[in-house]
């Protein structure tokens, strides 16, 4: 979110852009364009987030009315544009008398702000975007994903009302709805894609991020190398023996600052331990002991990597805990194993 987004010029106006739709015409015209299935989209949006109530009070918790605007640009992008707000089940996009655009192609954007006044130069209704938190997020109601259509008319003359009924759908005598990513009919658009909302903090959900979105750290996890060969008498017994380095990389880390990820360990045999293979022909597995540095490792049991710092950290990776006795009854050959590593953020 951001202070006076788009066409407005109000610094008290706070507000987000959704989207930007492009209408373009078959024949070099277009007829009294609507937005029509709106329902869910209209008359007010609750955003909740930090907010005051009052010039100099405190910032709260605090839910907030925003609404869905339309901005059209009836005679091309930097022409005047024509604000209209969503209400009930249909609204027109210029007009509810019969409009022609003479445009080929008409722009209509899509903003969510803090007030539902049509004069782009006016400031918003109750909270000026003073009184929001800055670098904080504010979120939408859970779930909130809205669906609707644009719509036009067939014919020239023909006004909003006469060819939408009540309900928001068209009249298919005489209008039509604007095909949308090789989509038309009721509820073939959504007002904006999960992928468009920018709370860092919940990036499933719906919610906007008033300020500089903060960079939130990634954890990539890999070992230093993919295949690593090692002696059986190396880990026979108590002796432990250093076949790799698992390493963890964190992007956008802030500096001075300690993190931690959770890790599973597993392999591809069904056996609560860890086990190697023969690799030409069949046999017997090897049971083994695995480690992290000092720490064993529980196969399919979650283990904390506690202090890691942005960059790169690393630790052992070792085998043990090979029995001789198992090992002089196998035959003789190459054993092979597979690790693989599930990382997530702690709960």
């Amino acid at each position: 979110m951001s202070i006076s987004p788009g066409p407005y010029t109000s610094d008290s106006v706070l507000g987000a852009k959704l989207g930007t739709f492009v209408i373009t015409a078959t024949d070099g015209e277009i007829y009294s364009p609507s937005l029509v299935n709106i329902g869910e989209a209209s008359d007010g949006i609750p955003v909740t987030g930090l907010m005051k109530n009052y010039a100099n009070g405190p910032y709260e918790l605090g839910t907030n009315t925003f609404y869905i605007m339309s901005v059209a640009y009836p005679n091309g992008l930097g022409g005047e544009p024509v604000l209209q707000t969503l209400y009930n089940n249909l609204w027109p996009i210029i007009s509810w008398s019969d409009v022609t655009v003479y445009q080929p192609v008409l722009y209509v954007e899509m903003y969510l702000v803090n007030t539902n006044k049509t004069n782009r130069h006016a400031q918003s209704l109750y909270r000026y975007a003073s009184y929001f938190k800055l670098d904080s997020p504010f979120t939408l109601p859970s779930g909130f994903n809205p669906r609707f259509s644009i719509a036009v008319a067939q014919e020239e003359g023909t006004n909003v009302g006469s060819y939408t009924n009540a309900d928001g759908t068209v009249v298919e005598t005489q209008g039509d709805y604007v095909v949308t990513d090789g989509v038309d009919g009721p509820d073939s658009t959504p007002i904006i894609g999960t992928g468009g909302y920018t709370n860092p903090e919940d990036p499933g959900s719906p919610g906007f991020y008033y300020g500089d979105v903060p960079l939130v750290p990634t954890f990539l996890f890999h070992f230093f190398d993919a295949d690593v060969h090692f002696s059986l008498e190396s880990a026979l017994g108590s002796n432990r023996v250093t076949v790799n380095q698992a390493m963890i990389q964190i992007e956008n880390g802030v500096a001075g600052e300690t993190y931690e990820q959770t890790l599973v360990f597993s392999d591809t045999s069904t056996a609560p331990e860890f086990q190697l293979f023969p690799v030409d022909g069949p046999g017997n597995p090897i049971s083994y002991f695995l480690f992290l540095g000092n720490s064993p490792i529980t196969k399919g049991v979650p283990m904390l990597w506690t202090g890691l710092q942005p960059n790169a950290n690393s630790q052992d990776l070792k085998i043990g805990g090979i029995s001789e006795n198992a090992v002089s009854l196998l035959a003789s050959g190459s054993y092979r194993g597979t690790i693989t590593v599930t990382i997530t953020n702690p709960n």
